[in-house]
C-alpha cells in the first residue's frame, strides 16, 4: 500500500516536471544541463520511474525553473493570481478535508451564481 503511493507521487512529481518543462518551451537536454543532471536521470524522473533526493529537487526548482520548490512540489506559484491553468495544480499537496472545503466553496459560488441571474 505504502509502495503504491510511493509510486503514484513519484508520477505526479514526474508530471508535474514534465509539464513545467514543455510550458517552458524546454528539451530535456536543456533542463537537465541547467539542473547539472543526465538527459536519462531526468527523463526517468518524467516517467516517474526513479525519485529524486532533496538536493536534485531543489536544483530542478531553483536552477532549472527558477520557481520555489513548494512551487514545483505542490503547485503553490506565488504569480498564480488570476490565472489558475488547473485547479488539482492549485490544491496539489493539500489535505483531503481542505480540497472538499474548497469545492464545496466552489459549489456554493458557482450557486449563488446561478441566482443572480
Amino acid at each position: 500500500m505504502v509502495r503504491n503511493a510511493g509510486r503514484s507521487i513519484q508520477r505526479r512529481l514526474g508530471q508535474r516536471i514534465h509539464g513545467l518543462r514543455r510550458a517552458r518551451e524546454l528539451t530535456q537536454d536543456e533542463l537537465a544541463h541547467r539542473c547539472g543532471l543526465s538527459q536519462k536521470y531526468l527523463s526517468e524522473l518524467e516517467r516517474g520511474q526513479k525519485t529524486p533526493s532533496w538536493e536534485t529537487l531543489v536544483a530542478i526548482a531553483h536552477k532549472g525553473f527558477q520557481i520555489r520548490l513548494a512551487a514545483l512540489l505542490f503547485g503553490i506559484d506565488e504569480d498564480i493570481g488570476t490565472e489558475a491553468r488547473q485547479l488539482d495544480d492549485v490544491l496539489a499537496g493539500r489535505p483531503q478535508e481542505v480540497r472538499y472545503d474548497v469545492l464545496r466553496a466552489v459549489e456554493m459560488l458557482l450557486r449563488a451564481g446561478e441566482g443572480s441571474k
